[in-house]
């Protein structure tokens, strides 16, 4: 793939909120999971990556506390399944910190 041009929140904000927009898998199609990625900024900032379009957004996940923001993350990536459909990223978990 390619990396989109970067998205960011105003100064002095931090990511908030974030959901993903996701494939259903395809049974003998080409799966793709995740294709892209939204976020809210403290101040209400919506930024959206610039992924492809297939999928349904998810739910926006619980925003962090007031006065916190997204301090780490881990991510679910699909194993090389060899001769089988690869999907690469299938879910992400942000997590917040107080400041």
């Amino acid at each position: 793939g390619e990396w989109s041009r970067a998205e960011t929140c105003p100064s002095g904000q931090r990511l908030v909120s974030f959901r993903l927009r996701v494939e259903a898998p395809r049974g003998v199609w080409d799966d793709t999971a995740a294709n892209a990625m939204a976020a809210i900024c403290s101040g209400g900032t919506l930024l959206e990556g610039r992924g492809g379009p297939q999928g349904t957004w998810g739910n926006w996940s619980l925003p962090c506390p007031p006065h916190g923001g997204v301090c780490g993350l881990r991510t679910r990536v699909e194993r090389p399944q060899r001769a089988g459909d690869d999907t690469g990223l299938n879910d992400a978990d942000l997590y917040c910190c107080s400041s």
